[in-house]
């Protein structure tokens, strides 16, 4: 019961912006303009906001980074050994791969990690930006490398995706206040906490109305295959990287949620201009985000 009401929020919001999509309540363009708002604005001022607010001595950061790190590349490879044994294209490895390791840290990771209880928080948010950088690096490479990229352009595309990312900067930049314990001035501080209890909630409306208003289209096998890695296998690699770096129980909770993350929804966007296979892209987002809602439960209830 204690887990159903923890929960409860969550889905029930994310039901609401699939119905509010279905009914047509959305106006053309609207939940573009949202989904901008959210990443752009709500979440990188939440971002900031726990940063700032952190208690200080409370933070342990290393050891959690170092298990997500090691557990992710160890997803990555095994995600790649999966493509080629499950006959995936060459040209469509480098989106599946992506698919399946490429957790959403930010839409889904982050409210969850700032919501419940039992986990540190503040070493959570202090391994976003490290995470992040890694997925969008890697991420960047594995759809290049399966095209034969040139490794110059490689190099500056995935420079350009880590510059520009919102989350990455509010990391850095509330990292930053953090260790050095500055003061935000006091309006700005209230404006900025204001301002950041809406990025849970609009996250979750834009992956509900993400779910019904995205067809699930192209190879059906290699898309429910890739959203399988990701919501079973990654959290069990990451289970296995906890116990081996003997992590605590909020620890290993932590790593376990992150790497059961579905797709990342921007995937589908890098997808596009790098030129992968659009159909697997965008229908990996909506499975791996269905069976997340039965993996995040799940993990809650062992962990």
């Amino acid at each position: 019961m204690q887990l159903f009401t923890l929960l409860a929020p969550f889905f029930l919001i994310l039901a609401l912006g699939a119905a509010l999509e279905r009914g047509g309540f959305f106006g053309p363009g609207f939940m573009a303009g949202v989904n901008k708002l959210t990443y752009w604005v709500g979440l990188p001022i939440l971002v900031w906001v726990s940063l700032t607010h952190a208690e200080h001595g409370t933070a342990e950061t290393g050891l959690l980074l170092g298990g997500l790190v090691v557990a992710t590349l160890i997803s990555l490879a095994l995600a790649w050994l999966a493509a080629r044994l499950i006959g995936v294209r060459n040209e469509g490895v480098g989106t599946w791969v992506q698919a399946a390791f490429r957790g959403n840290l930010t839409f889904v990771g982050l409210p969850i990690v700032l919501t419940l209880p039992g986990i540190p928080r503040t070493a959570a948010v202090l391994a976003m930006a490290p995470m992040l950088l890694l997925y969008n690096g890697a991420a960047v490479a594995m759809l290049l490398a399966s095209r034969k990229t040139e490794a110059h352009r490689m190099g500056v595309l995935i420079a350009r995706e880590l510059l520009r990312n919102p989350i990455i900067l509010a990391s850095i930049g509330g990292g930053i206040f953090y260790y050095c314990n500055w003061p935000v001035w006091e309006p700005l501080d209230l404006t900025l906490s204001l301002l950041s209890r809406m990025a849970v909630p609009l996250a979750l409306l834009c992956i509900g109305s993400a779910l019904v208003s995205t067809p699930i289209r192209g190879n059906r096998r290699a898309v429910f295959l890739a959203a399988l890695f990701k919501t079973g296998i990654s959290p069990l690699v990451g289970f296995g990287v906890a116990r081996l770096l003997h992590l605590d129980a909020g620890e290993t909770r932590v790593v376990l949620l992150l790497m059961a993350c579905p797709t990342a929804a921007v995937s589908y966007t890098m997808v596009r201009q790098l030129g992968g296979d659009e159909a697997v892209a965008a229908s990996a987002i909506v499975a791996s985000t269905l069976l997340a809602a039965v993996a995040l439960p799940v993990i809650l209830m062992i962990s």
